[in-house]
């Protein structure tokens, strides 16, 4: 459990210090063991199609019930429910129905593993509730049957239905590894490769490692510039690094960059003093640790590809995924590897 709270304060530490996405794109939510190869999802034997695996399941989202911390109370209320709100705020409606499946399992088994730390010893972070709805912290939330209108105007109906239709087609799967929910974190679009745990926070989780990741380049925000101007840079960098020295030529402010295998800055010398990409990330507001940096008259300027820390299953490539045939279980297959597609019948 130490090493689950472990790395539960890693992921929260670097969510809550990573820019906000937009409500439909954001950043996100344990014990290290050797790498394992991928394993099937579900076994076959139990059930011969995954439509019989869920007809088995079906009515647990609604039997089982969460406490949410909205922002202003605590409130109750079923999972199902929950996960239709986590999904109309996290992924667009208008994906294709398997990117919609995958992202309902992977936000219920991300839900039950920040509900099953909050039972322990960090209950209080959620005023006592096992979840928030900021989606620095879990995931983001919404009142689908009170912003569906507002949302999708005159498609609302339709939109609303494929959203309900992924939670119930899913009801109750979630993955797991070694018998437990994972941390199956999710962003908008990584790069060519997603990042793995360890490259990005630093902890090894077997079923978070880098993998191929096709589709990001359709992501509106996988390419982003960001200006920060010199002095600016100088001062926020002084301000964290004291011992940081800068010369007059600002072409030697930056060295050493050390890259993961999937393109993101683990980090880098600046003004001399080791400074993380992560932590760049937060204090510029830069859409992914992915960047190159070049400087212009008097400024610097980040170059970004992809949008979100990039680890765990990117939503563009859920969709390319689901476009090009493959199904919601290929797709989780795919960016968790190793773990365990599972049948949820009682608690949460």
């Amino acid at each position: 459990m130490k090493k689950l709270l472990r790395f539960s304060a890693l992921l929260t530490l670097a969510a809550l210090v990573m820019p906000a996405l937009a409500a439909a794109f954001p950043v996100k939510t344990e014990a290290p063991e050797a790498v394992l190869s991928p394993a099937p999802l579900y076994d076959k034997t139990a059930a011969e199609s995954p439509s019989a695996i869920v007809t088995e399941q079906k009515g647990f989202d609604e039997s089982a019930s969460v406490t949410l911390w909205n922002g202003s109370a605590v409130e109750t209320l079923s999972l199902r429910d929950y996960l239709e709100g986590v999904l109309a705020a996290e992924m667009p409606a208008d994906f294709p129905e398997e990117a919609l499946k995958a992202q309902a399992v992977a936000a219920r088994t991300y839900a039950l593993y920040k509900a099953a730390l909050s039972n322990g010893e960090a209950a209080d972070v959620h005023h006592g509730a096992q979840l928030c709805t900021d989606p620095a912290h879990c995931e983001a939330f919404l009142d689908l049957a009170a912003q569906a209108s507002s949302l999708w105007g005159g498609g609302a109906e339709m939109y609303q239905e494929r959203i309900c239709r992924a939670v119930k087609e899913t009801d109750g799967l979630i993955l797991t590894y070694g018998g437990e929910p994972i941390a199956a974190v999710f962003c908008a679009a990584s790069a060519e490769q997603t990042e793995s745990a360890s490259d990005v926070w630093g902890e090894e989780m077997p079923y978070l490692i880098s993998v191929p990741s096709p589709g990001g380049q359709d992501c509106g925000n996988y390419f982003g510039e960001t200006h920060v101007s010199l002095d600016d840079f100088r001062a926020a960098m002084a301000a964290r690094h004291p011992d940081a020295a800068f010369s007059d030529r600002p072409e030697e402010w930056i060295s050493q960059a050390d890259r993961s295998p999937a393109g993101g800055i683990r980090s880098l010398t600046v003004g001399g003093t080791k400074v993380k990409g992560t932590e760049l990330r937060q204090c510029f507001g830069l859409n992914s640790t992915n960047f190159t940096i070049r400087v212009e008259g008097d400024e610097l300027i980040f170059s970004t590809i992809g949008y979100g820390h990039g680890v765990g299953l990117s939503q563009y490539g859920a969709r390319y995924m689901a476009l090009s045939g493959e199904t919601f279980e290929a797709i989780l297959s795919h960016y968790y590897p190793g773990a365990a597609l599972t049948e949820k019948t009682e608690g949460v």
